[in-house]
């Protein structure tokens, strides 16, 4: 028998509620909302309402139709439709959530390094500052970040590289920009206007500023800047009219580099800020737990006939425990690995897809992990 320290270790941001946690959490909320989503699909059987969910050009690019009639008379087939709609649903939704930590990484590291900062959340409250530089600024496009300070303005527009994305894409990172420039400017603001790409790597960062060019192109001929000019400049930042820069940078040393010069180079802003930040947030387990586990038993389930949740509740039902007063993920971690060297003798079915006993074993207490993260939420 495992003694329970033998187990590894696991840290649920969902189940940790410290203020360190809650920083972290706020910062990656939205892919944490997803982690959500998936515990919730498996402990209330929702595979088939996520299928339903499927837009109807899937049914025939993806085979789902021909999947499920064949599915009728054979196991594989039938399996397809709720595999492909699951992994579509988390990869659609991830995709989106991602930009959405990059945001608010970033506005963290700015709120930590200048807390008279003004750096809002809601869109309506960008616009206001936006609207301070230029006179009816009235956009709905939003803007990943603006921060504010007093006179100076800038606005931060990220993505995660270059490479994906069409062109609209890649033009719609200056759109906002290519909007403010038709407005008249207020006398005695600054402002910044600066597009960040998170990796450095990629085949089309030339395309990239071609098409911020082509987007910009009445403004800037205006200003006699040329196309050559502007993609040899731009990263290195282009006076666009007094007071009105935009500025392209490639990897997070240039972004920080450029947000530090913004600033006046503080000395409380490190060059490892960034790789700082996102050091706190390797070690969370809530999605690849969850997204792991149920696509294990999405499995199981359509292909072996076996239901872990159903017959995981039914083993909990004659064991008692509460966690009400609990207010840290080791807490429900070190009650899960207790509850499961109970469960072990118990658990007679052949449903664990694992071959070591330390596997099995770590699959139930994952397994509880994620009970108790459902019922939590």
């Amino acid at each position: 028998m495992q003694e329970k320290t033998s187990f590894q270790e696991r840290f649920l941001l969902t189940l940790d509620s410290d203020d360190t946690s809650k920083l972290i959490r706020s910062m990656l909320k939205s892919p944490l909302g997803l982690s959500h989503k998936v515990v919730k699909c498996l402990f209330n059987d929702e595979f088939d309402k996520i299928r339903e969910n499927l837009d109807s050009i899937k049914e025939f690019v993806a085979g789902i139709t021909r999947a499920e009639k064949l599915g009728k008379d054979y196991i594989l087939a039938k399996f397809y439709p709720p595999l492909f709609s699951f992994h579509q649903f988390v990869h659609s939704s991830y995709r989106a959530r991602q930009g959405k930590t990059l945001e608010e990484c970033m506005k963290e590291l700015l709120r930590e390094t200048n807390s008279s900062l003004e750096v809002p959340d809601k869109l309506k409250d960008k616009k206001t500052i936006v609207a301070e530089v230029f006179k009816d600024y009235n956009s709905q496009r939003d803007i990943d970040v603006i921060a504010k300070n007093n006179s100076k303005i800038m606005a931060i527009q990220l993505r995660s590289n270059v490479d994906t994305g069409g062109t609209t894409a890649k033009a719609s990172l200056v759109e906002v920009f290519g909007k403010v420039l038709s407005l008249p400017k207020i006398k005695n603001k600054s402002f910044l206007y600066h597009v960040g790409v998170w990796e450095t790597e990629g085949n089309q960062k030339t395309i990239t500023k071609e098409k911020f060019y082509d987007l910009l192109e009445h403004h800037l001929r205006a200003l006699k800047i040329k196309k050559d000019k502007f993609i040899s400049d731009v990263e290195g930042g282009i006076d666009v009219k007094q007071g009105v820069s935009l500025k392209l940078s490639f990897g997070t040393e240039e972004i920080l580099k450029t947000i530090k010069e913004w600033l006046g180079n503080p000395d409380n802003l490190k060059d490892s800020a960034i790789k700082d930040m996102t050091k706190k947030l390797e070690s969370w387990d809530d999605l690849w737990l969850s997204y792991a586990i149920v696509s294990i038993e999405m499995e199981l389930q359509e292909i072996k006939g076996f239901n872990n949740v159903k017959y995981l509740n039914g083993l909990l039902s004659n064991i008692k425990y509460d966690t009400s007063n609990f207010t840290k993920s080791k807490e429900f971690v070190d009650l899960a690995n207790e509850i499961t060297l109970k469960i072990i003798p118990l658990w007679k079915k052949p449903s664990i897809p694992l071959d070591s006993p330390s596997d099995k074993s770590h699959y139930i207490r994952d397994l509880i992990i994620l009970k108790l993260m459902y019922d939590s939420l």
